[in-house]
């Protein structure tokens, strides 16, 4: 009988160890599972964050010259670690404008390049943050250049007064500091939604520009945005459903400091930067985005900068943002 209940006790024993084990390795695959889908999750939220690739129809409705087109490239190189909420972007871009002249010329492009890390910043969920923005947040810091490729005098005929535009030198150098906070929900089977805020400041150190534009640029810029995505409620028809789902809004307002002569600091129609953004991502066009833009303010066109402009512009932007990866990651979390 001793023995028989010594036996038991044991054959039980191994069981339940056994079972711990199962349960054990059943909540670390789990946990491997959250730290994969979080990462997958983060590095799409940061794709949404960079400059997209994009090409426009004509010069759009505004102030701007007649254009064949206007047209930015804009390839991004991402190092990151599997399940690390952190990542390193390298940016080139190259942006040219098309003259809708004989023989189609094209303005001096302008080039830029980008270094940005990402961090999720992990306390956020745990303090009043959360409840007072979006429940994630990530931050990045940039140092940023843009130039025109040009060694040329900045000013025609020793004139002190007339730009060169196609042959003056133009560089500046600068950093960025961003903080984003988001969320995302899942409305229901195969319909999600985001919302998202950023603040940004960039600034321009004195000596990282060339001379000539160091009281006339703007050294400091501060930006405010507002991304938006999906229905937040769904609603009755399912039509509206479809169309929200498959679209995008964002909103940013900027405002420029810093020397601009003869600017004066407030000067508000030289100084403040509107930029309205709508994406269509239809299901048929899985790499492609339509676009739609509102954008007034500094020129951002390298030595152009000295003119304020408003357009409206149309065309296709490289597809960053798809919906159905979104619905990915709601699906396998909920699947667990």
């Amino acid at each position: 009988m001793t023995l028989y209940t010594h036996g038991t006790r044991w054959l039980v024993s191994i069981i339940l160890l056994f079972n711990n084990a199962i349960l054990y390795a059943q909540e670390k695959n789990k946990a491997q599972l959250y730290d994969s889908i979080d990462h997958e999750k983060f590095m799409f939220l940061i794709n949404a964050n960079r400059e997209q690739s994009y090409v426009t129809v004509t010069e759009g409705f505004g102030n701007l010259e007649p254009l064949l087109m206007e047209a930015k490239l804009s390839p991004s190189y991402f190092f990151s670690r599997k399940k690390k909420t952190w990542a390193l972007l390298l940016n080139p871009q190259v942006q040219v404008r098309m003259q809708n002249t004989p023989s189609w010329p094209i303005n001096t492009p302008s080039y830029k390049a980008h270094l940005t890390y990402f961090h999720s910043i992990d306390f956020w969920q745990r303090t009043f943050l959360k409840k007072l923005f979006f429940e994630n947040a990530l931050w990045s810091a940039t140092i940023g250049h843009h130039s025109n490729g040009k060694a040329g005098s900045f000013y025609k005929n020793d004139s002190t007064d007339v730009i060169d535009m196609e042959d003056g030198n133009f560089a500046t150098n600068y950093l960025i500091g961003s903080i984003s906070t988001y969320k995302a929900k899942r409305v229901r089977k195969n319909v999600v939604a985001f919302r998202s805020l950023k603040a940004s400041v960039e600034i321009h150190p004195r000596s990282w520009s060339v001379e000539e534009i160091r009281n006339i640029y703007g050294r400091y810029r501060f930006y405010g945005s507002l991304g938006i995505g999906g229905p937040w409620r769904e609603t009755k028809k399912t039509w509206i459903n479809q169309w929200l789902q498959q679209s995008s809004l964002e909103l940013q307002v900027g405002w420029i400091a810093g020397k601009m002569i003869p600017k004066s600091p407030l000067d508000v129609n030289k100084r403040l930067i509107v930029d309205i953004r709508y994406q269509y991502y239809p299901e048929w066009f899985d790499e492609i985005a339509f676009f739609l833009r509102y954008y007034r303010g500094q020129d951002y066109y390298n030595l152009y900068f000295v003119n304020t402009i408003y357009v409206v512009s149309f065309g296709l932007t490289s597809n960053i943002l798809n919906p159905q990866q979104a619905i990915k990651f709601f699906r396998n979390k909920n699947n667990y």
